[in-house]
């Protein structure tokens, strides 16, 4: 968060791709799968290009700094190019296969949504998602090809079998979801959070006044963002991520109160949205309550949650244990097989996964 909100300032854009990024900035400290995948991404990458690494939020600005000065060493960039390998790395594991290549996610963190308003509102469009494959057949230059099997009308239809995550843009840090897919339809599914090497170092917000407020509205802007973002209304989604990052940085509460009512507002009159996300179940029901809902509803609910936590009229909400995520994690599988590939993310979006704690929980097994 703290390096998307860096980004906002800077006016930089987060890239979609390996292909367009300059920089890999890796958050904490990761495991030994998604290091793999980190490797995988940074091989991808073009020159110029510079990695750095975040352990903890103040050095964010100063990593950022040290990216753009690499990326201007003319030495240092010809070292890396006459460095790197003719071939891909050898050697990673099954979850660094994933190709990014085509991802079109608008509304990304950090880039520039001026101008552009409910009325300009695109359909869902997650075609490009990046995915890798656990098949073992493979045509020309290592592209997978589909095995067959019967489809639920009982004509044969092809099958792959497709990881989703751990790096897509609107996805939960370190969540992959093994797929096999009957077309774009998701067939069977299973979930897990890749183990993370070490805890986290410097997590916001801290103990000061208000800070289990400010712990809620952080938390709920930003998983609301993920879902406005993928639902196609990136203007929104930058709305609710500049209240989380002000959230961060120590702005009133009272100011945010009146902003995230004033969003609660917008998104909640919006019939397209409401016609987007119409029948889609949500993971958990709604904030407070055992009752099933919609994944707007979820959204609108974790809207208004944050606004009266703003105001200081929420009920103090306990964190969830990593029982009840390991719970949640277990039942994401079942909720999104049969339905389509766009409409899984939304689900998983709208769930309330702190894959910190079971990042941190499976580094704590894996010792």
């Amino acid at each position: 968060m703290a390096v998307e909100g860096e980004l906002r300032l800077r006016g930089w854009k987060a890239a979609t791709s390996p292909a367009d990024a300059d920089i890999l900035v890796v958050c904490g400290a990761p495991g030994h799968e998604l290091a793999s995948v980190c490797a995988r991404v940074w091989s991808q990458m073009p020159g110029p290009r510079s990695r750095v690494t975040v352990d903890v939020t103040r050095d964010v600005s100063t990593a950022l700094d040290s990216a753009a000065d690499e990326l201007g060493d003319d030495d240092a960039q010809r070292r890396d190019a006459r460095a790197r390998p003719t071939s891909m790395p050898q050697g990673l594991d099954e979850h660094s296969s994933v190709d990014h290549a085509g991802m079109d996610h608008p509304g990304m963190p950090g880039m520039d949504h001026s101008g552009m308003d409910h009325s300009d509102m695109p359909g869902m469009d997650h075609s490009g998602m990046a995915t890798h494959d656990h098949t073992t057949m493979s045509g020309p230059s290592g592209i997978p090809l589909a095995s067959g099997a019967p489809d639920r009308d009982g004509l044969e239809m092809d099958v792959l079998h497709v990881p989703l995550g751990p790096v897509l843009p609107h996805w939960h840090a370190g969540l992959v979801v093994d797929c096999v897919l009957h077309g774009d339809v998701i067939g069977q599914a299973e979930a897990k959070v890749l183990p993370a090497a070490g805890v986290p170092v410097g997590l916001p917000p801290d103990g000061s006044a208000g800070g289990e407020q400010r712990r809620v509205v952080v938390r709920n802007c930003d998983q609301a963002a993920r879902v406005l973002a993928l639902a196609g209304w990136p203007s929104a989604a930058t709305r609710a991520q500049r209240i989380r990052d002000a959230a961060l940085v120590g702005a009133a509460l009272a100011d945010l109160g009146a902003q995230l009512e004033s969003l609660v507002r917008t998104v909640g009159r919006s019939r397209l949205l409401r016609w987007t996300l119409r029948g889609i179940p949500a993971a958990i029901g709604a904030v407070g309550s055992g009752e099933p809902v919609t994944v707007r509803e979820r959204m609108l609910d974790l809207l208004r949650e944050a606004a009266q936590s703003a105001g200081g009229a929420s009920e103090r909400h306990a964190a969830s244990d990593v029982a009840s995520q390991q719970e949640l994690l277990r039942a994401l599988p079942a909720l999104i097989e049969g339905t389509d590939v766009a409409t899984a993310r939304l689900i998983i979006a709208a769930a309330s996964l702190d894959t910190a704690s079971l990042a941190i929980s499976g580094a704590m097994r894996h010792e």
